[in-house]
């Protein structure tokens, strides 16, 4: 219209930054999906909690500061029920000295092991907790956990775990636009292995455990040739104290054996 009219039009301006302000929004309207945001702290020698499991604190209070303002923005927040069974957190968003806007908190527990004192299961907040099991979970079982606030999602099985993919088609048509994925090393090794990661935060704290015998970012069987490991493009780096914190956007490309140049 304004370049019939005489108008010189100059398209194109600033195109990635303004997709980057509204990657959320764009990949849901095209998918129907979820915008996946892959969040970790770990050791310098990427460790995310000592062989016991104590992770508390790998980073300090800058950091996780930033995760709740994180959490404030995001419509859903995902762990597994190891996370629950091992932390007990309550997942919601604390800014400052207000109450933020509480996320979703989703429970990925295909056999529902989670704890009936769990906090998660009985929060003072405006925003439901669902668990998202197995269909074979016995009746009896849900009939524990059904109460004002939970939601239960029965999820198909892949290899003995919750579908993951299935999991993420139904948030979607829950209109979860954008979902934090906070751990354990077990859910954050299925998400990245079935390619549903868009970025990544990840914190790097000054500290070495120096053994081998602590819980990794994640789990899993990974690539066995180094040209078939998860890249990551437009890294950007902030410092929160002593802590590092890298973002960055997954690219699949070599996992799917795709170029993502050209070789003019």
């Amino acid at each position: 219209f304004l370049l019939k009219k005489g108008v010189e039009v100059n398209s194109d301006v600033l195109e990635s930054e303004c997709r980057r302000l509204n990657e959320a929004f764009i990949k849901y309207i095209i998918t129907g999906r979820p915008f996946v945001i892959a969040k970790s702290a770990l050791t310098m020698d990427g460790w995310s909690a000592t062989s016991t499991g104590h992770s508390r604190w790998v980073t300090g209070e800058q950091s996780r500061n930033f995760v709740h303002r994180l959490r404030d923005r995001v419509d859903g927040v995902l762990v597994g029920v190891g996370t629950i069974i091992a932390d007990n957190p309550s997942l919601t968003a604390r800014i400052g000295n207000r109450r933020g806007r509480d996320p979703i908190r989703i429970i990925v527990d295909t056999h529902l092991r989670i704890p009936q004192d769990a906090k998660v299961l009985s929060l003072d907040s405006d925003s439901m907790t669902l668990l998202a099991t197995g269909k074979d979970v016995k009746p009896g079982l849900l009939k524990k956990i059904e109460r004002d606030g939970i939601s239960i999602v029965r999820c198909p099985i892949k290899d003995g775990r919750v579908d993951l993919n299935s999991l993420m088609i139904e948030l979607g048509r829950r209109s979860v636009t954008s979902l934090m994925v906070e751990g354990g090393s077990s859910v954050m090794g299925s998400m990245i292995r079935e390619m549903l990661i868009d970025k990544f935060y990840i914190f790097k704290a000054p500290r070495i455990f120096g053994g081998d015998d602590g819980f990794p970012m994640a789990r899993g069987a990974g690539p066995v040739m180094m040209d078939k490991s998860l890249m990551m493009r437009d890294i950007r780096t902030r410092r929160f104290g002593g802590d590092i914190l890298v973002t960055g956007y997954a690219d699949y490309s070599l996992i799917k054996g795709i170029n993502s140049c050209s070789q003019d």
